[in-house]
C-alpha cells in the first residue's frame, strides 16, 4: 500500500516525465495542493532515491528531457563580464549548458544547474545576475569552471569547442 506522499512524489515524476520543459516548484504546489516546501521535500527525496531531477532558475526538469545528441564537460575560463558572450556562443551552437561546477579549495566540487538552452535564457540568467548583485560560482575559482552540456551532434559540439578556443575561454592543454 502507497502512502499519499509516496503517490504525490510520483505524480511529479510523470508530471516531469510529460511536461517537455522546465516545471516550477510553485507550479508543482499548486497543481498537487501541497507547499512550496512539501515539494521541495518531496523533490530531495525523489533524487536520494535516484531519480535524475534537475533544478534550475526556471523550473525542475527530468534528466535530459528526451533531448537527444551528446553530452560533454567543457573546461573554461573568463571572468564574470564574459558570461554572457560564453553562453551565447554556446546557445548559438544549439548547445544546451545544463549545469555549472567548480573544484572550491574547501568544500570540493560545488556544482549549480543552469539548463539554458536559448538567448531567452541566457538574457533570464544575465538578468537574475544584475537584479540579485550575485556573483557567478566561478568567481569562487577565479572563473575557472566546467559546464556539462548537451549538444544535437558531434559537429555542434566541435565548433562550439573552436570558437570557445578563439575567444579564450577554453581551458587546453
Amino acid at each position: 500500500m502507497t502512502t499519499p506522499s509516496e503517490e504525490r512524489r510520483a505524480h511529479i515524476v510523470a508530471i516531469l516525465r510529460e511536461g517537455g520543459g522546465p516545471t516550477t516548484g510553485a507550479e508543482l504546489s499548486a497543481t498537487l495542493g501541497v507547499s512550496r516546501q512539501a515539494i521541495v521535500n518531496d523533490i530531495a527525496i525523489l533524487r536520494a532515491s535516484g531519480e535524475p531531477i534537475h533544478g534550475s532558475p526556471r523550473g525542475y526538469v527530468l534528466g535530459d528531457s528526451g533531448v537527444g545528441g551528446t553530452s560533454a564537460a567543457l573546461a573554461c575560463v573568463h571572468d564574470r563580464e564574459a558570461s554572457q558572450a560564453q553562453l551565447e556562443l554556446l546557445v548559438d551552437r544549439g548547445i544546451t549548458v545544463l549545469d555549472v561546477v567548480v573544484e572550491h579549495e574547501l568544500y570540493g566540487e560545488v556544482q549549480a544547474s543552469m539548463m539554458i538552452s536559448s538567448r531567452a535564457d541566457v538574457d533570464r540568467y544575465m538578468d537574475a545576475l544584475t537584479a540579485t548583485g550575485a556573483k557567478p560560482l566561478s568567481s569562487l575559482t577565479n572563473g575557472v569552471h566546467v559546464h556539462h552540456v548537451r549538444a544535437p551532434s558531434l559537429d555542434s559540439l566541435e565548433a562550439a569547442k573552436r570558437d570557445l578556443a578563439e575567444r579564450g575561454f577554453l581551458l587546453e592543454d
